[in-house]
């Protein structure tokens, strides 16, 4: 994790990662299981994987293609990452430590899905955010709120028409704050006031 600076200014998530990378952010072989993404729902109470689909010539192309920071990943189920029709979601998860200002986190990304993107969910919260263009090109996100100290979970949110199905997550960043030193200091100064009215009151 970053280690916080005394004073504000823009730091890094570095436990954010792209779909289908390792933990040095360098693209996974094909076939491998994801270990940041998992699939936590899927059509028909399947117990699928969310592995690299492989790079050959279907669905990549049509889908777009991949680069060495980032991989399509789809359920398990053969080469081509078919599976059932219907809603699949991926989970990646975060950490924010307790010094964060939450009001200025910012995640940022691309995103792309086969079939229809529906939404991007920040700790069971939705953005309001769908990928109509599919998996073709990947698609700007943003999330700017909903977040929490601790453990934070976002999900992608797709359907599958049939056939193939995946997920692809491409240049996703968090950036956060920490609290200016003023209002750090005005927070320790009020808990010392605090404590003296208290020390009054028992008096």
């Amino acid at each position: 994790m970053t280690s916080p600076a005394a004073n504000a200014g823009a730091f890094v998530i570095t436990d954010l990662f792209n779909t289908g990378v390792d933990g040095s952010g360098v693209a996974l072989g094909d076939n491998v299981l994801d270990p940041h993404y998992t699939l936590t729902a899927q059509p028909n109470n399947g117990t699928f994987l969310a592995e690299t689909v492989f790079d050959d010539t279907f669905p990549i192309p049509p889908w777009v293609a991949n680069n060495a920071g980032s991989r399509w990943i789809g359920p398990d189920s053969d080469n081509d990452a078919n599976g059932p029709t219907g809603d699949y979601t991926y989970e990646t998860t975060f950490t924010l430590l307790g010094n964060v200002n939450l009001g200025s986190v910012v995640i940022s990304g691309l995103w792309g899905t086969d079939n229809i993107g529906l939404d991007i969910l920040i700790n069971g919260i939705s953005t309001l955010q769908a990928n109509v263009n599919q998996f073709g090109s990947l698609t700007v996100f943003s999330v700017t709120s909903g977040f929490i100290v601790g453990t934070n979970s976002l999900e992608f949110i797709l359907n599958n028409a049939g056939g193939p199905t995946g997920l692809r997550v491409d240049q996703i960043t968090g950036m956060y704050d920490l609290p200016e030193p003023t209002t750090l200091a005005l927070f320790g100064l009020g808990l010392i006031g605090l404590g003296a009215m208290r020390r009054r009151r028992t008096a």
